[in-house]
């Protein structure tokens, strides 16, 4: 039982400690769905009122919209900035029609939002918590605002370009622009007076005179004619400008259409893809996460962890597999008297519980000396040794080779019917006339 209990002690207190950790994080966590997940008309923790407030400080109109199909009748000709709160609840396919100039910006998309949006882009990497990260890139807004907590998720693109190491990726979609934002941190009220949050949660979303703010918290389910196709040319007009921005020229006269200047030819990105803020290319495929759908839903950090808990188990295993299995005789290192020797080893068996292995000694003791006292050879059976003893086999045979003991008691009355047995065989008869 104690030895069970040393080895089930670490692994539960393991287990409470690694459960107690998920169950945390969990709660800490903010869920899409959760009605006060960055609405806007809400100041209070994971809501969106502070960034809201301080658009309409600015001159900037915020008109929120439940529903992509409500959003969609918001739009004008005018460009305006659309920001998609939960990206993995909203129809992104009924959002490819913005105005030409417009801006779209989505918070924390997933890799399947990401593929039912059909937009050049992919996660990369996710992790544990929000990091803060420095942008490390040209992007004015993402210079100005400095280190910033977006680092949760990070994306790969085929063309654009990403800051604070893919945690922000800025990409064109026919005559618009998307950007994507690893964490919801910069614009949480509880979050956004950290670091850079504010400067960049303003500067992406006040690049026009409106914001429609699509604030959904229900799966918004698409309605498209046609599946959604990842798109692989960068739109007409689509210039990149100095400082990291992008804007759109239309074409006019034939001018910068295709083979003319700017056209396909003297585009940037064709083939090996946009370099980022270090100026390393990200071509197609680069970096992608893996093909397999379950292991991108896995965090880094659950795979760790249980790499972590199998080497502990193996450690584990190898500190105790010298005590497993029965004790064995060892030679002392020194002489010690018989009494203390014979109580040490008593101490030893009691405490690991070994009545099977202590009756074996003392069954093999007994048949020594009996078979010694009879003349037997040492390996004779129970049998010879009832023959030569004049007692009855069964007697014989039930204390030799009984059962193994069930508990203490057991093996008390085992130990005194073995020493009744040697001394009965061993003790000379009395001679006759002579006193007891």
């Amino acid at each position: 039982m104690r030895r069970w209990m040393r080895a089930a002690i670490p692994f539960a207190v393991l287990t409470t400690l690694i459960s107690g950790t998920l169950i945390v994080h969990a709660v800490e966590t903010p869920d899409d769905d959760d009605p006060a997940y960055l609405n806007p008309q809400q100041v209070q923790g994971i809501s969106g009122g502070t960034l809201a407030e301080r658009l309409r400080a600015r001159g900037i109109t915020v008109a929120r919209a439940v529903s992509t199909e409500e959003a969609v009748d918001l739009l004008r000709d005018d460009p305006v900035t659309v920001f998609v709160a939960t990206p993995d609840l909203a129809d992104l396919t009924g959002l490819r029609n913005l105005p030409a100039g417009s801006h779209l910006v989505a918070v924390n998309p997933s890799a399947s939002a990401l593929l039912r949006s059909g937009w050049p882009a992919e996660v990369s990497r996710t992790y544990w918590n929000t990091g803060v990260a420095d942008p490390i890139c040209g992007d004015q807004i993402a210079v100005a605002a400095g280190p910033a907590a977006v680092r949760k998720t990070e994306y790969v693109v085929t063309r654009g370009g990403v800051c604070y190491n893919g945690a922000l990726a800025t990409f064109p979609v026919n005559r618009y622009t998307v950007t994507v934002v690893g964490s919801p941190d910069p614009f949480r009220d509880d979050r956004i007076a950290e670091h850079g949050n504010a400067a960049l949660a303003v500067g992406l979303l006040a690049q026009h005179e409106q914001v429609i703010w699509l604030d959904v918290h229900e799966r918004d389910r698409p309605t498209p004619t046609t599946p959604p196709t990842r798109v692989t040319d960068e739109p007409q007009g689509f210039t990149p400008t100095p400082g990291g921005t992008e804007s759109y020229e239309p074409w006019e006269n034939g001018e910068g259409g295709p083979g003319g200047p700017g056209g396909e030819g003297d585009r940037p990105g064709d083939g090996q893809g946009q370099a980022d803020g270090n100026g390393q290319g990200q071509g197609q495929g680069q970096g992608g996460p893996s093909d397999d759908p379950l292991l991108q839903s896995l965090p880094p950090a659950l795979l760790a962890t249980l790499l972590l808990l199998a080497l502990i188990l193996i450690a584990l295993a190898a500190a105790a597999a010298r005590r497993l299995g029965t004790p064995v005789a060892e030679p002392l290192p020194s002489r010690v008297p018989a009494n203390e020797t014979m109580l040490g080893h008593a101490r030893l068996y009691q405490r690991a519980r070994a009545r099977e292995a202590s009756l074996d000694i003392l069954r093999t003791n007994a048949r020594r000396r009996l078979t010694t006292h009879l003349g037997l050879p040492p390996d004779a059976d129970s049998e010879q040794i009832a023959a030569h003893a004049g007692l009855p086999v069964r007697y014989v045979r039930d204390i030799l080779d009984g059962d193994a003991p069930d508990s203490n008691a057991d093996l008390v009355e085992a130990a005194t019917l073995l020493q009744r047995l040697v001394r009965d065989v061993t003790t000379p008869p009395p001679v006759e006339g002579e006193q007891s």
